[in-house]
């Protein structure tokens, strides 16, 4: 499907100037995310207090929460239509607050993974309701750099949630680290609803008519779109590596260079919020220059940029010294971050407005099914099947094998390249 470049913005007066509504919604998808950083960083200490396996770990860290996100993929495009999405982003931030807090009363595994499924709310509602509100206030030539702004967010609540969590549960404990944070997550769902309120349809661009009735018409209208169904899928493969990595890391700097579990996580959340912040910036830069371009260069900067975090992500693993494996994972995450607003800015411009949150959720659904859920608990089973032959080190080899599994990403995109170069008319940009 073509991009639609009669796209206008609104002429409201009372809109707030489009930079802050992204500031605001950016604020919340923080939030959204700091909770999975947060129990990545108290992960050692939990291990400690309760004995559970790297396996149990791992689906606590996985597919517990991802359950819920791909439960509410398509539950939430319904929400959003009959009562706005900032009305649904708000109040799916307030459940989940709700479920960080209830970390603090957990006592047995079980308790753990109820408490993260409720936990699911946020991340299910942020991604796909914030990029359709941050769409819907951008012109298509201008999306690349606001949706890395807005994307800044998740970084920030990565790095939040490990240096800030970590230092809140080495002080405080870890129980009143969770409740601090779910407080945070429910004043903050207060404030993204305030002022990026609901916008009325009078002030809306147009959207053309839909092909077809109901979700299944909708969902076909994406599989039959090239270069949104393997942007999605070559993303998919590669959150194996995204989301095992960023949950296990702290562990890693623990076991592998004993820091202890409070200075790991800032450790690599210094590492992660300074590589992110730098890539969102060249990342937003350059896609808004590629702009008018036609889809094929945007994928060739998306794959070339991914491949550089295959050597990288080996340098940190094997890295001599915390020196090293510091310069190592800012390039890493560097490379990494550069494709998050160009590729999202292909897929808003890719479908009609009335799409966009579906096809965001859909996206949200294959990254929580494959990397969400599956990255941290391979990492966990491979750590536990390698720690009788490797002993501490197994965690290390189970972050590699991890990482060469997103190697398919480069089949998908490079797939739908050759298409965009030879149909130059379903170029996403």
């Amino acid at each position: 499907m073509a991009a639609d470049h009669s796209e206008g913005l609104p002429s409201d007066s009372s809109q707030r100037r489009p930079v802050v509504i992204v500031l605001v919604l950016a604020l919340a998808s923080a939030m959204a995310n700091a909770g999975a950083s947060l129990l990545s960083a108290c992960l050692p200490l939990i291990k400690a207090e309760f004995g559970f396996s790297d396996t149990q770990l791992g689906l606590l860290t996985g597919y517990a929460s991802a359950v819920t996100i791909a439960a509410l993929a398509f539950p939430i495009t319904v929400w959003a239509v009959r009562w706005g999405n900032s009305r649904v982003f708000g109040a799916c931030m307030a459940i989940y607050g709700a479920a960080t807090a209830a970390f603090a009363a957990c006592g047995a595994f079980w308790q753990f993974v109820v408490a993260q499924l409720a936990s699911g709310f946020g991340p299910a509602a942020e991604m796909p309701l914030g990029q359709a509100i941050v769409s819907d206030h951008y012109l298509p030539e201008r999306r690349s750099g606001a949706l890395a702004l807005y994307s800044a967010g998740y970084f920030l609540g990565v790095t939040g949630g490990l240096t800030a969590g970590g230092y809140l549960a080495a002080q405080l404990g870890w129980r009143q680290a969770f409740v601090v944070f779910g407080l945070a997550a429910v004043a903050i769902a207060v404030l993204q609803m305030r002022v990026a309120p609901d916008r009325k349809a009078a002030t809306l661009p147009a959207c053309p008519p839909s092909s077809g009735p109901g979700q299944l018409a909708a969902f076909a209208d994406l599989v039959r779109n090239p270069t949104y169904l393997h942007i999605t899928l070559g993303f998919a493969w590669a959150s194996f590596a995204t989301f095992g990595l960023t949950q296990w890391m702290p562990s890693f700097y623990n076991r592998q260079f004993g820091l202890a579990p409070e200075h790991a996580s800032a450790f690599f959340g210094g590492a992660y919020l300074m590589g992110s912040l730098m890539g969102l910036l060249a990342g937003g830069i350059i896609g808004n220059r590629l702009g008018g371009a036609r889809a094929e260069r945007l994928l060739a900067f998306c794959m070339i940029s991914y491949a550089l975090t295959f050597p990288l992500i080996a340098a940190v693993l094997f890295a001599p010294n915390l020196q090293v494996a510091f310069v190592a994972h800012v390039a890493a995450t560097f490379m990494g971050a550069m494709p998050n607003g160009p590729v999202f800015a292909m897929i808003s411009n890719t479908l009609p407005r009335e799409r966009r949150v579906l096809g965001v959720s859909v996206v949200l659904l294959a990254l929580t099914l494959f990397g969400a859920g599956g990255g941290p608990l391979l990492v966990g089973m491979f750590s536990d099947a390698l720690a009788a032959e490797y002993g501490q080190a197994s965690l290390r080899w189970a972050l590699l094998a991890v990482k060469l599994l997103a190697a398919v990403f480069f089949l998908h995109l490079g797939y739908a390249w050759i298409k965009a170069r030879r149909a130059p008319q379903a170029s996403a940009a």
